[in-house]
């Protein structure tokens, strides 16, 4: 095998620039890292990472210690660590114990002695005697064990609250004499949820009986439950492997009645039957690894209290669990009704659901999807009329102000149904989705938010790193402002870099005016614009309304030269690998990774918009003024907005804000970004600027300016030529206060 020496000789450079180079120091220019990169592929020299970083004194060892493989939820607590950690450079390694405690002890001691930052173990033993070695941070799942030092963790999903509530479900059920099966009631998973269910059932007066069954003995103990001399009701079991064991023991003697079962089950996507009790080990396997991530960090929190500590001083972190909240309706009456929608990803997901909800409930939805230009003028007629023949109708949330009183009945916020569907919305979502003067009109449907998208493969490859700080002499980063975004830009342009990995630094999407204005509108607030200023004037005939003119129009240099139209279009460009970075609307950003030859899916980061001024986006749904269904309405959006629900459209590529997706590690594992748009509403503007002008409108004047801001990149104006027609149709439209008082004076 080749050595160090041996890549020196053939890249022509010193031996200690090829160990800076293999050991990623930042200190070597581009083209010797090219070189030597270039030698070590020609040698087949592949470098060992185990020993580097024992030369270096740091091992970045993870060993995860559990008891089966083939149990799903292990298998989903490990996929989520690795998620986390496959690219930081740790190696993982998984040890089976088989539930053998003596096993278990020899794996501990072998993985003790690699010295690893971190022991993943889910235990079957209850005290250990190993010693620890100081940089090492035992995480205990599920399974609290006697004798780790004080700086372990144990991380556990809430049993008691589990077991409670599937008690409880239990007998609301009508079940009267129930099975408890655990594994063994001196784990404290086991412990805690047996205590708590068993704490219900005694109050409500019920037989049960709890039943341990070690693991080689589970399929054992289904006989033995079905076969039961009084056969019970009801079986609670602590995991989906019980409840498949107890189905393949009823296989062999169809003739007993099956009891219906309630289970502690990992989750998984889709549908899920009602009595199963879900647990995201996958989630927790990502909160894991966030843990030895930031480490230090943790336990300083843990040693200042800001995080639990149990009897032992090891600090504690619960997850929750939940029941998968289904709404089922007994079918009614056959009916239909009509829903007026735009045509993207979250109305062809939802289209997708249709069928479920008809089986479900008995009523028909039969779905219109309509270009944006196209919704607009059909609400724009709405709204004159007052009539339509839609019984709900989605709007853009830039018109709630102006349309949503015209063409949608008041909500009742005290309704049941609508308090829920409050309740299961992310809480940053802002009032403009909702509310008008105060009143509720709508519910927010494909609501989103402006987000950067930049490949992560590109940013963090050390060549390309090193030539943007030889071309620019400034660190490669995620842009924080747009005159940061069109360096970058022009680095990732092949037409002024030869070398940049994409043939375009980004993308812009302008091919519409109202487009066009959400390009420019995020550098003019960058800027410190106001729409409408303070004394309620809109004004983009100024200096920093140009700017911002100017700066898009820089970006044009560093941007694909089609013209785009939609968003979708750009998301479509990026997931091409066209392009370095992009700047979209969230519900458009599936686009950049469902497509099966995507080349940035698992690649992305994403960030807030240069400036940090984004914009609100996508809309809200309504019930119209004219419907006679108001009641079948209400049922479609309880069923639409429900976990279940919502979670599979967003799955599917749309995107309807509940809280809970937040929640879900299959979302978050292919579309990320869900995970920061919350904070990104929070800081989003769009929808209250009429507040401040009674004649603004703000679909038109996005319009205005969008329209002036394709005058000016066309070339057909100047900048300054483009602004002052826009600020002409803008005070006629909407600075008509001033126009009065002109008036008056010339009078």
């Amino acid at each position: 095998m080749a050595t160090i020496k041996d890549i020196a000789k053939y890249a022509g450079v010193s031996h200690g620039t090829v160990s800076n180079v293999l050991n990623r120091k930042g200190n070597v220019s581009a083209e010797k890292i090219k070189l030597v990169e270039q030698a070590a592929k020609a040698l087949g020299y592949q470098i060992n990472s185990q020993a580097s970083k024992l030369r270096s004194g740091k091992s970045e060892n993870i060993c995860i210690i559990v008891p089966r493989m083939d149990l799903k939820m292990y298998g989903k607590l490990y996929a989520g660590i690795e998620k986390e950690l496959h690219e930081q450079d740790y190696t993982i390694e998984i040890l089976c114990s088989e539930g053998m405690a003596s096993t278990e002890s020899r794996l501990l001691k072998k993985a003790l002695s690699l010295r690893p930052t971190a022991i993943v173990l889910v235990s079957c033993r209850f005290k250990n005697e190993e010693p620890v070695p100081e940089e090492t941070t035992v995480i205990m799942v599920d399974r609290f064990v006697k004798g780790f030092p004080e700086n372990s963790v144990f991380l556990s999903f809430d049993y008691e609250k589990a077991g409670r509530e599937i008690a409880e479900k239990c007998v609301q059920d009508g079940n009267k004499s129930i099975a408890l099966l655990c594994e063994n009631e001196r784990y404290s998973s086991d412990r805690s949820f047996i205590k708590s269910v068993s704490e219900v059932l005694e109050n409500e007066g019920c037989y049960f009986e709890v039943l341990e069954a070690p693991e080689p003995m589970k399929f054992n103990r289904a006989f033995d439950l079905l076969y039961a001399a009084d056969p019970f009701d009801a079986i609670i079991a602590m995991s989906r492997e019980d409840v498949e064991n107890i189905e393949m023991a009823h296989s062999y003697n169809s003739q007993v009645e099956l009891p219906r079962i309630y289970s502690l089950v990992s989750r998984t996507f889709g549908l899920e039957n009602s009595d199963m009790y879900e647990l995201d080990y996958k989630l927790m396997g990502q909160h894991i690894a966030k843990i030895i991530l930031r480490k230090e960090e943790f336990l300083k929190r843990a040693r200042e209290g800001k995080i639990k500590r149990g009897k032992s001083g090891v600090a504690e972190v619960t997850e929750e669990g939940r029941f998968p909240q289904r709404k089922i309706s007994a079918p009614g009456r056959e009916e239909t009704i009509r829903f007026l929608t735009v045509n993207n990803s979250t109305g062809q997901a939802i289209k997708r659901l249709l069928p479920l909800f008809k089986e479900q409930t008995g009523i028909e939805v039969n779905m219109v999807e309509t270009p944006y230009d196209e919704l607009r003028k059909m609400v724009s007629k709405m709204k004159v009329t007052g009539e339509t023949v839609f019984d709900m109708v989605r709007i853009d949330m830039a018109w709630m102000l102006g349309d949503s009183e015209k063409i949608f009945r008041k909500m009742n916020e005290d309704d049941p149904v609508i308090r829920r569907i409050r309740s299961a919305v992310f809480p940053g979502i802002p009032e403009e989705y909702y509310s008008v003067n105060g009143a509720m009109y709508a519910l927010p449907l494909d609501a989103c938010v402006q987000m950067l998208f930049c490949r992560k493969d590109i940013f963090e490859d050390e060549l390309i790193k090193r030539g943007y700080y030889e071309n620019t002499r400034r660190k490669l980063s995620i842009p924080g402002s747009f005159q940061e975004y069109n360096q970058v830009a022009a680095f990732f342009t092949r037409r002024y870099n030869k070398k940049s990995p994409t043939g375009y630094g980004t993308t812009l999407t302008c091919g519409r005016s109202y487009t066009a204005a959400c390009e420019v509108l995020p550098r003019f607030y960058e800027l410190g614009g106001c729409i409408p200023d303070r004394n309620g004037r809109v004004q983009v005939l100024s200096e920093k309304m140009k700017a911002a003119v100017e700066s898009c129009m820089e970006s044009e240099q560093y941007a694909t030269k089609e013209p785009h139209f939609w968003w979708q279009e750009a998301a479509e460009v990026f997931s091409d690998g066209f392009t370095a970075m992009n700047i979209l609307f969230s519900n458009y950003a599936s686009d950049m990774v469902r497509n099966v030859s995507s080349k940035v899916a698992g690649k992305i980061i994403y960030a807030e918009v240069p400036g940090g001024n984004p914009l609100l986006g996508g809309g809200s749904v309504g019930i119209t003024k004219s419907t006679e269904k108001e009641e079948a309405c209400l049922k479609f959006l309880d069923w639409l907005y429900s976990d279940e629900i919502s979670e599979m459209v967003t799955y599917l590529g749309g995107f309807i804000g509940n809280r809970n997706i937040v929640k879900n590690a299959d979302i978050l594992e292919l579309y990320p970004w869900i995970e920061g748009i919350e904070e990104m509403f929070r800081k989003g503007k769009r929808g209250s600027q009429k507040k401040k002008n009674q004649w603004f409108d703000e679909f038109a004047f996005e319009d205005i300016l969008g329209s002036a801001v394709i005058s000016a990149m066309s070339g057909t104006s100047t900048v300054d030529e483009a602004l002052g027609e826009a600020q002409r149709i803008c005070d006629r439209l909407f600075n008509r206060e001033e126009q009065a008082g002109e008036a008056g004076r010339q009078g």
